[in-house]
């Protein structure tokens, strides 16, 4: 398996939740829980562990990539959606489960990030991401950019070939 496969496998729940860019919602509660979550570098560190462990072991276990593509067909829309997704999947979760991730924690590390991430880059947007992304995120993204810029799942798997920090 490639390392871009591994990287899509490992992002599977996020990318395909991300709403970086999205305009309206509709699902108030995922909306609420994303604004609501709490981001901490021990949580993210972990989630960067997880990814980590889950990528090198998706490099000789075909079951992983099959896992991923299942998940892939399955409903994505909200966050209710998205934590059935991972409890679906006790193999896919174990991963995180074992860096002391919940099932929350797993959909929304990423998710947030990245959405607290890209009002940091795109200020424009932030009005528009009110409802999903709280200052204190955008302060968390703004103060620890350099970590987060080293951590591999930030950049796609450390696949990206980004290195400007």
């Amino acid at each position: 398996m490639s390392k871009r496969n591994i990287a899509l496998l490992v992002a599977a729940i996020a990318i395909s939740a991300t709403p970086a860019f999205a305009r309206k919602s509709s699902d108030p509660a995922g909306d609420k829980a994303m604004h609501d979550y709490v981001l901490t570098m021990p949580k993210v560190k972990a989630y960067d562990a997880a990814t980590n462990a889950l990528m090198a072991s998706a490099k000789s276990d075909p079951s992983l990539k099959a896992e991923g593509e299942a998940m892939n067909k399955e409903p994505d829309k909200t966050f209710a959606d998205l934590k059935a997704k991972i409890a679906h999947h006790p193999h896919y979760y174990a991963f995180f489960s074992k860096q002391g991730l919940s099932v929350d924690d797993t959909v929304l590390v990423p998710i947030t990030l990245m959405s607290a991430c890209s009002v940091v880059q795109y200020p424009q947007i932030a009005a528009s991401m009110a409802d999903t992304v709280s200052p204190s995120q955008i302060t968390f993204c703004k103060q620890n950019m350099a970590q987060l810029k080293a951590m591999k799942f930030f950049n796609g798997g450390g696949d990206s070939g980004n290195s400007d920090q």
